[in-house]
């Protein structure tokens, strides 16, 4: 069995798309104490900005990013995260 990254923080940066502002651009670090995973995000169709829904979607895009590394993905890494971290609608 591999290690686990108990994720404790997850850090959201955007970055202003002006031209087109269905459109979100964001940083999104998942930090744990030994470790930091950061991870770049574009949504085409995000939700209206500075909602709960465009932090879970952009939280959604992020995993499903972490979860094709190669670590995670062939199962040497396992992810944890602290309760209530990963808003409902971004798990899935």
């Amino acid at each position: 069995m591999g290690k686990s990254m108990y994720v404790d923080a997850i850090e959201i940066t955007e970055i202003p798309v002006v031209e087109t502002p269905e459109r979100a651009r964001a940083s999104v670090a998942f930090m744990s104490y030994e470790r930091q995973v950061q991870v770049m995000c574009d949504l085409r169709e995000a939700p209206e900005a500075s909602s709960l829904k465009r932090r879970a979607a952009l939280v959604r895009e992020a995993l499903r990013q972490l979860r094709r590394m190669p670590e995670f993905r062939a199962g040497r890494t396992a992810l944890e995260f602290r309760t209530g971290l990963i808003p409902d609608e971004a798990q899935g």
